[in-house]
């Protein structure tokens, strides 16, 4: 299971937001750029990163940061938060992004822009990490703000028919809570959709948590909170990933 540290960015500070509400935000550190260097160097598999403010406004805010991040970095990155088109899409991979080893996340846009989607998902399926948010079993889109009608197994299976094959699945409830993450949730998609790669995001607030994903099978596990406030050391990825060599 790949460790995947996350850095939300809102106006060029990493944060975390309680529950993504926007009203509710934590400044961890000032210089993302330095941040995402020391996780690669202390254990971290791939970087998750996420424009807050992209997300919400429906446009790229961060993307030279994040594309500085990944020329600074020697390990992959998924970025998204914003993305509208194809074009939106390519940007990463037109500014130091590889197809095949970096991700693009796109979460809002079978909602807002089913055309766009269909888009990128012709031109760079193998590239897209398709981001499903879920209050419950209710998938939210647009950072969060809107519900979509649609239930969180039915969308997942509807993408998979298409040949998307990479998921990100948050939990909204748990996500900033350090209450564990939901593991009913887990647990179902993955008997359901045993060839999908999902990623857990959302609730993970100990080593422990980590084992217990990766005993699942999980893909890989999103860390947040943990380790920005100590539970989660970058020792103990490091240690977690020699344990699981």
């Amino acid at each position: 299971m790949k460790l995947i540290p996350a850095l939300d960015v809102l106006d060029g500070k990493v944060v975390r937001l309680r529950q993504g509400d926007y009203n509710a935000v934590s400044i961890y550190h000032e210089k993302p750029k330095d941040l995402a260097w020391y996780l690669a160097d202390h254990g971290a598999e791939r970087l998750h990163l996420v424009d807050l403010r992209g997300s919400k406004e429906g446009k790229i805010c961060e993307g030279r940061l994040f594309t500085e991040i990944r020329r600074a970095v020697n390990i992959p990155c998924e970025a998204g938060g914003g993305i509208r088109s194809a074009e939106d899409f390519r940007f990463y991979y037109d500014n130091g992004f590889e197809p095949g080893k970096d991700y693009v996340m796109v979460g809002s846009l079978p909602f807002v822009d089913r055309p766009a989607f269909d888009a990128i998902l012709a031109e760079f399926a193998n590239s897209l990490l398709m981001t499903v948010d879920a209050w419950g079993s209710q998938v939210k889109h647009s950072g969060w703000l809107r519900d979509s009608g649609v239930e969180l197994d039915d969308f997942i299976a509807d993408l998979m028919d298409e040949g998307v094959q990479n998921f990100l699945v948050t939990q909204i409830k748990k996500d900033g809570m350090m209450t564990g993450p939901d593991y009913a949730m887990y647990e179902r998609l993955i008997a359901r959709f045993p060839s999908a790669r999902i990623i857990a995001s959302g609730g993970v607030s100990s080593i422990e948590d980590l084992h217990r994903l990766a005993r699942m099978k999980l893909y890989g596990a999103i860390i947040g909170k943990a380790y920005y406030e100590g539970k989660i050391t970058a020792e103990m990825l490091r240690d977690f990933r020699l344990s699981r060599a």
